[in-house]
Order: C-alpha cells, then sequence, then structure tokens
C-alpha cells in the first residue's frame, strides 16, 4: 500500500515550487533545500559577479549528486565488507 501523499511548496533561491511528497520524505527535502539556499547563497558571495544563478545552481547539483554517488560508493563497500564477516562468522559456526 502507498504512503499517502502530502503537498509541500519548497522554496529555492526565494522560489516556491510545489511537490508532492509522502509525509516521511517531507523532513529531506525541507533540509535539501536549507543547505542548497546556503550552498547557493555561498557560490553567489564567491562567484556572482561571473556567474549567472542557472550556473551556480548547475554546481551545485553537480556537487549533490557527486556527494550521493561518493556516500553510495561508501554504502556499497560497507555492506560488502559486512556481509563477508558475517559469512566468515556463519562459516565458524557452521551455519
Amino acid at each position: 500500500m502507498e504512503s499517502e501523499k502530502i503537498r509541500a511548496n519548497i522554496k529555492i533561491n526565494g522560489e516556491t515550487l510545489p511537490f508532492l511528497l509522502t509525509p516521511s520524505d517531507e523532513p529531506y527535502f525541507r533540509e535539501a533545500a536549507i543547505k542548497i539556499n546556503e550552498r547557493l547563497a555561498e557560490l553567489h558571495n564567491k562567484y556572482g559577479a561571473v556567474a549567472n544563478f542557472e550556473h551556480l545552481l548547475s554546481t551545485v547539483a553537480v556537487e549533490a549528486m557527486v556527494d550521493a554517488l561518493q556516500a553510495d560508493e561508501n554504502y556499497q563497500r560497507l555492506r560488502s565488507e559486512i556481509d563477508g564477516r558475517l559469512q566468515q562468522i556463519d562459516a565458524r559456526l557452521g551455519v
């Protein structure tokens, strides 16, 4: 059964973006908006005179995707290590 969806308005750089989310996802979207706005402000302060908003937003998107890919790679590595250790324990116990 799919969770009930709620409407949430998220502001990025002052622009309101409507989303239809599960209640459990809403805090993540709100935290993401905070982090995006903070990073946009940092980049604007550093490069605002030479870069337009779309360029800055693209930079934030690429940075976020790289972070997500690195986190997933780390998760997969840790999961593989844990699975290996569990197999060793099973072998010792004769399971």
